[in-house]
């Protein structure tokens, strides 16, 4: 096991806050086992005329979890996710990830990348006792990668296009539909960064998910869309249900000067995923993207 570095640093904030985040997902969801993925380490450093001598204070918190599940129960694994992170919010935001247990245990035969790296380095903080996993067999390197390769070209493409989508539609004034296509230009650089860094696809057109879920592979993309005032939020949530409100709900609205900062954003979205892919293939995706542009 090879976990990150904040976890060898801050075994003992893990350790104690672990217990509490456990017992909570056990009680909701009888996992065979969790493993954690990632977290975040906060710091704070607070001075005043009266005290100007404050050490830095900083605490570990945002937990990336998977989760593996024997019997789903006929619900959708995004039903399971939304469950557990409400529940454990009161504790501490988590993101998760849930599989049912068959399926890694497929994807364990098959060699899958995400697994593969996870029953390797990541730290299992929950054992039902109910499963022995076989040590993961080596990976072809060389064909995953020239197969990851293709669908990072493919992807970074197709969000470039649906961001020149977006960008004609604005330009005629049709502004619900360059919001749809901003947010499906999002949604493919998101999925991209997301199957490229990890191995792992995600069905689903939450923006808010994936951003969480590619925010394992990039620190960068949490600061793109800070939700600190009620602009931010709404920038935020004029994205996140643009997938749906611009083709169902008539009362969606979202001005020009809204359009041209979400463009912007979505631009840096994917001048982020090429240069991950720049550096994991020895591309010249960025100046590709440059180009393009």
């Amino acid at each position: 096991m090879r976990p990150f570095t904040i976890y060898h640093l801050y075994i003992d904030s893990f350790s104690a806050q672990q217990e509490k985040l456990v017992s909570i997902i056990v009680e909701i969801a009888k996992p065979d086992m969790i493993f954690l993925l990632g977290a975040s380490l906060y710091r704070r450093r607070s001075e005043s005329i009266f005290n100007t001598t404050a050490p830095t204070s900083q605490h570990t918190a945002d937990y990336f979890l998977l989760i593996l599940i024997p019997d789903i129960s006929n619900r959708e694994l995004h039903e399971w996710q939304d469950k557990i992170e409400h529940h454990c919010k009161a504790l501490m935001p988590v993101t998760t990830i849930v599989l049912q247990t068959s399926t890694f245990e497929e994807w364990l035969k098959t060699d899958h990348p995400f697994a593969y790296t996870v029953l390797r380095s990541a730290a299992q903080i929950y054992d039902a006792g109910n499963l022995s996993f076989p040590a993961p067999g080596a990976i072809n390197e060389l064909t995953n990668k020239k197969d990851l390769e293709k669908y990072f070209t493919e992807g970074l493409n197709k969000s470039k296009e649906f961001l020149a989508g977006a960008e004609l539609f604005r330009v005629r004034e049709q502004n619900t539909m360059a919001a749809f296509m901003l947010h499906q230009s999002s949604e493919q650089a998101l999925q991209v960064m997301l199957k490229i860094g990890t191995g792992f696809h995600s069905n689903t057109h939450s923006i808010d998910r994936l951003i969480r879920y590619a925010s394992l592979v990039s620190y960068q993309l949490p600061d793109i869309f800070p939700q600190k005032s009620e602009s931010d939020k709404r920038l935020f949530n004029l994205l996140q249900k643009a997938y749906i409100d611009t083709r169902y709900k008539e009362d969606y609205k979202i001005s020009m000067p809204e359009l041209l900062s979400l463009t912007e954003k979505v631009r840096r979205l994917q001048e982020i995923l090429a240069d991950i892919g720049k550096a994991k293939f020895n591309s010249s995706a960025s100046s590709s993207l440059n180009n393009d542009g």
